[in-house]
């Protein structure tokens, strides 16, 4: 089986009451969180999971700003790797924070959960907060339907919740086997704790805990989708 190491790219940084990041923490200060990409390479591969949020602009999506080296194509020419050696983009989910830089990679595969699609497809959705539809359906998907494995070394698996088509990306990795949690996971604390701490923000509160539960026995590290900690913890892992 082929291994990977991982790579965190800040591609940003939004300031949210942690309450929102973490269910009933009790917490109302408003916090810093940065917006995460990974960086996968290993086997000849190099993979992208997540492409970050649209340029900031004053307006949408507050308070949210990024510096001019945390555009995702400037964070990977500073860890060396060219937008077009990207052969394939893996989105946790479609949510504007994940999802809104595909543009930069033309020539790669885009991979997501068609359950997430199907939703900004639906003509009259109940709720399409957190999306950029318009532009998160810009992007040609290849879909697919629950647990799977993508190439040697990386699988996804559908944990709903967050979102109704959330999946988590499962790496091989030299030192065992690591989950990249999205926002399924958006804090270390949150995982850390037992019972692991939920998302504040979540679509079906029920579904997030089974989808919890679900990745607690793939018994793996996970790295979150909202943590600053995982950049001074390491800066490849594992």
């Amino acid at each position: 089986m082929n291994t990977y190491t991982i790579q965190p790219l800040r591609l940003g940084t939004i300031k949210r009451k942690k309450e929102n990041m973490s269910y009933h923490c009790g917490v109302t200060d408003v916090l810093d969180f940065p917006l995460i990409s990974y960086y996968l390479e290993g086997a000849g591969h190099k993979i992208i999971v997540d492409t970050g949020g649209i340029a900031p602009d004053g307006e949408k999506w507050q308070p949210y700003f990024r510096n001019e080296n945390e555009t995702l194509d400037r964070a990977l020419r500073g860890i060396g790797v060219l937008t077009e050696e990207i052969e394939m983009v893996i989105l946790t989910h479609l949510h504007w924070d994940h999802a809104s830089n595909n543009h930069l990679f033309p020539g790669a595969r885009f991979i997501v959960q068609k359950k997430e699609h199907d939703y900004l497809k639906q003509p009259e959705p109940v709720e399409k907060k957190g999306y950029e539809s318009d532009l998160a359906l810009k992007t040609k998907y290849e879909l697919i339907d629950g647990d799977q494995d993508i190439t040697s070394g990386i699988s996804v698996v559908l944990a709903p919740g967050h979102s109704v088509g959330m999946q988590c990306v499962v790496v091989e990795t030299r030192a065992g086997k690591y989950i990249l949690g999205g926002d399924l996971v958006t804090l270390l604390e949150n995982w850390e704790a037992s019972p692991h701490i939920p998302n504040g923000a979540f679509e079906d509160m029920d579904m997030m805990v089974e989808s919890l539960e679900k990745i607690d026995r793939l018994h793996g590290t996970v790295l979150p989708g909202h943590d600053p900690e995982v950049f001074k913890r390491q800066r490849i892992y594992p």
